[in-house]
């Protein structure tokens, strides 16, 4: 018996099963041809490859974000160890040296026999301390394992810090032997003994306004409206925020600073009838754009805000003549005097300059 595949099913059997499918879900499908149909299908399954294609990197550039921020952290902090077990290494290593050196210093111009010989037993006592001296490096930046100790006995004291009404026996058992180097074997079985401490609700975020629900780890936004709404969680410093339609279609996503996520949620809801519709762009750079097209009307200023802008000023009079005529008259206010200047003062004529005197 030979079966029949996905691959090699006639056009007509799928149109028949695709017809069942819409009987099924309640749609309609009288008034679509036999090619309507299948075009249909076809495009519902080009947008499941668009929308895991979506999701698939989305998932690496959230993965590829997280990992390279736990690196530096770790790199942070074991930096910072690092240079504290350096210092005391080296601060252990040449103290017979200073030693030495301090009673060096300390000698006369001319010493005498005590004082060499007391030179002398210094040195065979800084050279006696040196033959015990580890000879592997590690050993001066890790001293007898240090670091595995500190980074045990911290994790003792995290995980039993979180709870209360413990023994104290027990607790003092756990830190001496994470100070010894034994594992913790019973750690947790002893932090059940505890009742776990009261933690405070976290505090609504910043951009949480009207339209959204706290949903327990994370935020929607949703206006009353509209059937579309945004998810939001945090991812380190930054907020995820990923668009859905009200059929479940996941249209956009991506991550942005806190302080972008007031202005981008309605954005996004505002775009989401379209998007529905027209499925052929990227998810992501959807985002990205609508991201940045925000970012971009933020920065525009209001024109609201804008100052007002200041009176105009009276024109001055510029003829030296009607300036003279303000100066005796200083009740005619200069726009009239400019427009319409007195008849005396148009047709005078400059009066010629007196004669000097004659000295007798």
């Amino acid at each position: 018996m030979s079966g029949r595949s996905v691959w090699n099913t006639p056009a007509a059997e799928r149109v028949a099963a695709l017809r069942e499918q819409y009987a099924a879900a309640g749609e309609p499908d009288a008034g679509l041809s036999d090619l309507e149909v299948l075009n249909a299908a076809y495009e519902s399954v080009l947008r499941e490859q668009i929308d895991t294609r979506d999701r698939y990197m989305g998932l690496l550039t959230g993965r590829r974000k997280h990992d390279d921020a736990v690196r530096d952290t770790v790199a942070r902090d074991l930096t910072g160890q690092a240079e504290r077990y350096a210092r005391a290494a080296v601060s252990r290593h040449m103290s017979p040296y200073h030693g030495l050196l301090n009673r060096i210093e300390s000698l006369p111009d001319r010493p005498g026999a005590r004082q060499m010989e007391s030179l002398r037993r210094a040195a065979e006592m800084v050279r006696h301390e040196l033959s015990y001296a580890p000879e592997r490096p590690e050993e001066l930046l890790d001293p007898e394992g240090a670091r595995h100790t500190l980074r045990t006995l911290r994790h003792v004291v995290g995980v039993l810090d979180e709870r209360e009404g413990l023994n104290g026996d027990d607790v003092l058992r756990l830190v001496k032997n994470a100070l010894s180097d034994e594992a913790p074997t019973d750690l947790f079985a002893v932090a059940d003994r505890g009742t776990a401490k009261p933690t405070p609700p976290p505090s609504a975020p910043p951009f949480v306004g009207p339209d959204w629900a706290d949903l327990g780890g994370f935020w929607a936004f949703q206006p009353g409206v509209s059937g579309a709404h945004v998810k939001v969680f945090p991812v380190g410093e930054d907020w995820y925020l990923d668009l859905w339609s009200d059929r479940g279609q996941m249209l956009a996503f991506g991550t942005v600073t806190e302080t972008e996520v007031a202005a981008l949620a309605p954005a996004l809801v505002a775009r989401a009838d379209d998007w529905a519709r027209d499925r052929s762009e990227y998810a992501w750079r959807r985002f990205a754009d609508t991201a940045q097209a925000t970012r971009t009307t933020s920065r525009r200023p209001d024109r609201s805000e804008l100052p007002a802008p200041a009176p105009e000023r009276a024109p001055q009079p510029s003829d030296p003549q009607v300036r003279a005529a303000t100066a005796t008259s200083p009740a005619r206010p200069p726009s009239v005097i400019a427009t319409s200047p007195a008849p005396a003062l148009a047709g005078a004529h400059p009066t010629p300059p007196a004669a000097p005197r004659r000295s007798r």
